[in-house]
């Protein structure tokens, strides 16, 4: 574990969200998803820069590589944004800070800087 992952209070916000919007239909679906969205977060602590950048402009727009895993199966995926602060090339934090059903739109360059920008000093 070379990473540490910070999940910032807004993702996690967005995560109990979108569970509790599958919880009332499908509670064992629900609960299987929040396992494994978390899985699929925490796999960040190992090779985070694995994953594409989220857009191409993402270190012009917000000063910061933003990149993006996905989780989940075609229809039912989701996109987790986040950005590697790095103390040395091997080492540092993953800060995760939007997640996203794959269907909504892409984040705009403003959207992006504006997620960015309330990170403010938690970087």
């Amino acid at each position: 574990m070379a990473f540490h992952v910070d999940v910032i209070p807004q993702a996690l916000a967005e995560i109990d969200s979108i569970y509790r919007q599958i919880a009332p239909v499908a509670p064992e679906n629900a609960s299987r998803w929040l396992i494994g969205i978390a899985d699929t977060i925490y796999s960040l602590e190992s090779m985070p820069g694995r994953c594409p950048l989220a857009v191409a402009e993402s270190e012009e727009l917000a000063g910061q590589e933003v990149r993006l895993l996905l989780y989940g199966r075609k229809n039912r995926g989701y996109k987790i944004y986040f950005a590697i602060y790095h103390e040395t090339p091997t080492t540092g934090t993953v800060r995760v800070f939007h997640v996203r059903h794959w269907a909504r739109r892409e984040l705009s360059g403003d959207e992006l800087q504006e997620l960015m920008y309330d990170l403010g000093d938690e970087a």
